[in-house]
């Protein structure tokens, strides 16, 4: 029998969980993220700034409600699911077609037949759906507001190029990436800053909380990725090529304080935002461009390092070719490309495989499912970059293994920070 806990020790972990009074803009307590385990981390732990609106108590219970559910779903039911399949699912199969799934279609076919998927993917596809309805409601009822507060904190810093004519991608207006109410380039109003707002709120519940405060798992994982395997780097310029909200932008420039982080984006509501949220966080050296992350504009100079965080699932294949040649083309010799996507279908177990793809197909994503068939290393060297300089690796942000054998540690398949990097050098 374990002993029981000291009574100092009972009194730290109070103060772990007691609210922390710092200044903020909030009207409520900051919680710091505490160590609670695989559990979601609640809403109140998410990172302040100024720019950040503040949300009713009941949106945030809301938001912490979206959270738990989304772990309850990943980590009960998702393994519930997995061992019906392997067993009853697999069996019926095969006394109808002599042999096993063979494919991620039939996989799919034989999991779209049981109670369990169906209500799995409805509530994931439902949860997502009220994410979006709440941080909505709640951002675009105080959008003036939000806009002005912003507009002052990017007039302040002077981080902000913006551009009104430029033509915007029809990946992008086309399509509302996870069902994002209007996608990230829609404007409610003059200065309008609601999708980066949008973004930042209602990630933090989706994930759920496992970023880190600032939701910026990828920019640091990717951050300490570069300082292990390049720890003698030290580069002039940096883009980041469709930089949204500026989340992992600003976790680069803090990781390379000495290094110019241009962030690129198409997303003029996505870059007010962003521009406002890195200067009322303190950092300075980095400024956001509006431009077209398929034509990199050369006013802006020549990088030693281009990469995207997340991002190319949300682009055509046409638009990777691109992105891909642009990279190749602004990098100076010596340069180094990366792009940090989840990893490829190819090779992952047939069940997998169908949970991975579930985005592609009810989250609209549209362009997930054919990403995440491809080979980017190939891409890269399509592009112009020599085979030989061509690379793939593993960055991860999640603070404990995924395991499925573990209670709590189970993949998220599409939502936990484990990710695949590919990155090429220029000759």
């Amino acid at each position: 029998m374990s002993p029981s806990p000291s009574a100092a020790a009972k009194k730290t972990q109070q103060k772990q969980m007691i609210a922390v009074h710092l200044p903020n803009t909030q009207g409520h307590p900051i919680l710091p993220q505490v160590n609670v385990g695989t559990l979601p981390q609640p809403w109140d732990t998410i990172g302040r700034h100024a720019g950040l609106p503040s949300l009713s108590h009941d949106d945030r219970a809301r938001l912490d409600n979206i959270a738990h559910l989304n772990h309850f779903l990943s980590q009960v039911v998702v393994p519930n699911m997995q061992a019906e399949y392997e067993t009853a699912g697999k069996v019926a199969f095969a006394n109808s077609n002599n042999r096993e799934p063979a494919t991620r279609d039939e996989t799919r076919a034989v999991l779209e037949n049981t109670l369990q998927y169906r209500v799995w993917s409805r509530l994931r596809r439902g949860s997502m759906e009220q994410r979006q309805r709440i941080v909505a409601d709640a951002v675009e009822s105080k959008a003036d507001a939000i806009a002005q507060s912003c507009v002052a904190l990017v007039a302040e810093a002077g981080n902000l190029e913006l551009d009104p004519n430029l033509k915007l991608p029809a990946y992008l207006t086309d399509t509302h990436a996870h069902l994002m109410p209007g996608g990230y380039t829609a404007q409610r109003a003059a200065n309008d800053v609601s999708a980066g707002a949008m973004y930042e709120i209602g990630l933090y519940s989706t994930v759920p909380g496992r970023s880190g405060p600032n939701s910026d798992g990828a920019g640091r994982a990717i951050s300490n990725w570069l300082k292990t395997n390049y720890p003698d780097l030290k580069p002039k310029r940096v883009f980041d090529l469709g930089c949204g909200a500026g989340l992992n932008t600003v976790a680069m420039a803090k990781a390379l304080p000495d290094t110019e982080i241009i962030g690129i984006d198409a997303a003029a509501p996505m870059l007010r935002y962003a521009a406002a949220r890195a200067h009322a966080m303190g950092v300075t050296n980095v400024r956001f461009v509006q431009a077209d992350i398929e034509h990199i504009p050369e006013r802006l100079g020549q990088a030693d390092i281009a990469f995207t965080c997340i991002v190319l699932h949300e682009t055509s294949h046409e638009a990777v070719k691109n992105i891909f040649k642009g990279c190749h083309e602004r990098l100076v010799p010596g340069g180094l490309t990366l792009h940090v996507e989840q990893p490829p279908y190819e090779g992952k177990p047939l069940f997998e495989q169908v949970m991975r793809d579930w985005d592609g197909r009810y989250n609209n994503e549209a362009f997930w499912s054919g990403l995440y068939a491809l080979d980017l290393a190939d891409e890269l060297a399509q592009a112009g970059f020599t085979k030989d300089k061509v690379f793939s690796d593993f960055v991860s942000a999640v603070p404990w293994r995924s395991d499925a054998t573990v209670k709590g540690k189970v993949e998220d398949y599409g939502r936990t920070g484990n990710w695949k990097v590919y990155g090429a050098t220029k000759n």
